[in-house]
């Protein structure tokens, strides 16, 4: 299973988060061994953040546009949307979903929110679906079985309703759904509920707080407890001292879960 690994316990969530700050901060601390000269280093690190910085501005732009088609800007919005970016470090820039304008909104309001000591931690939570990728190996008859077309006909009608995760490129979470996807079509006398297992939605959980030393392993850890089975995190430091911190999970039933 392509999953990206959190931690294997909350005892090793701890060192995981200590090493992810470092990554989220920009992930130079891995360039430490090199032998190259320090100017060519420093040239080389100055032709990287430009890149970052021209990266961060074209997805800064192309939200800003699909915002403005939905009319969601107000005086002093574009500034605003802009300090957010600057706010995270250039990986976010690179992992968001540019496609869905509206998470960003999302995770500007909760690092907001985590301003007010009464507000904080600040979360949100909604169902996701994600969408198996396509396997270049399945044969036309294997794309034709009746669990196939069970599996797609759930699909396209739960895809209506949810949206894909904030970070949805993700090739782990997609490459998880192909795997259930298998699993299930070996089995045609309990295609049904495999499908119906398969599809169920996904849960994104986003936090928003004071960043601070074993963060990550805390709401891992409490993720776990209540019974949450995490298929992907995504943590970022911002540069005034909040995270905000994206989990997909399953096992959520919205019915009875309570945070």
């Amino acid at each position: 299973m392509a999953v990206e690994e959190v931690a294997e316990s909350c005892g090793s969530h701890a060192a995981a988060a200590g090493g992810g700050g470092g990554g989220g901060g920009g992930g130079g601390g891995g360039k430490a061994g090199s032998s190259s000269p320090p100017g060519a280093a420093g040239a080389q690190s100055r032709k990287q953040q430009q890149q970052q910085h021209h990266h961060k501005l074209e997805v800064y732009t192309e939200v800003l546009a699909r915002l403005h088609a939905a009319e969601e800007r107000a005086p002093g919005f574009d500034d605003d949307l802009w300090s957010h970016f600057n706010r995270l470090p250039a990986r976010y820039a690179m992992d968001v979903n540019v496609e869905r304008a509206e998470d960003v909104l999302t995770h500007k309001r909760l690092l907001e929110l985590a301003k007010d000591p009464a507000q904080r931690p600040a979360f949100a939570v909604r169902a996701v679906q994600v969408s198996p990728i396509v396997d270049g190996n399945q044969t036309d008859a294997d794309s034709h079985t009746a669990g196939e077309e069970v599996a797609s006909r759930l699909l396209n009608r739960q895809q209506s309703t949810h949206p894909p995760p904030a970070f949805g490129s993700s090739t782990n979470l997609e490459a998880l759904a192909l795997e259930a996807s298998k699993s299930q079509g070996q089995d045609q006398d309990s295609t049904s509920d495999n499908v119906r297992s398969l599809y169920r939605p996904m849960h994104e959980i986003t936090f928003s707080t004071i960043d601070k030393p074993k963060l990550l392993s805390e709401l891992t850890c409490l993720l776990g407890e209540i019974g949450l089975n995490i298929q992907e995190a995504h943590a970022f430091s911002t540069n005034d001292g909040y995270s905000l911190d994206v989990f997909v999970v399953v096992g959520w039933h919205a019915e009875k879960r309570r945070i």
